[in-house]
C-alpha cells in the first residue's frame, strides 16, 4: 500500500492511514510498519456472498493530514 501510495514508512504511519471494511467485519489490516496489507480475519465466500456468481469484499484506505 505504501509503495502504491507513493508513501515512505513514516508518512504512512504520521498521517494515520488506516483500513475500513464496508462490512461488519474487519477483513484486512495495513501494517503501518512495512506498509503491506494482509487478510486479518478468515474470509469465508459461502458466508458472504451465498450463492451469488461474483463475490467483493468492498474496503477504502484514509490516508490523513492532508487527504
Amino acid at each position: 500500500v505504501a509503495k502504491d501510495l507513493r508513501l515512505d514508512l513514516p508518512a504512512l504511519h504520521r498521517r494515520d492511514a488506516r483500513v475500513f471494511d464496508t462490512g461488519r467485519t474487519q477483513y484486512f489490516l495495513l501494517d503501518l510498519q512495512n506498509g503491506h496489507l494482509s487478510v486479518k480475519e478468515r474470509v469465508d465466500r459461502e458466508e458472504i456472498c451465498a450463492a451469488a456468481a461474483k463475490c467483493l469484499l468492498n474496503f477504502e484506505i484514509l490516508v490523513k493530514n492532508p487527504m
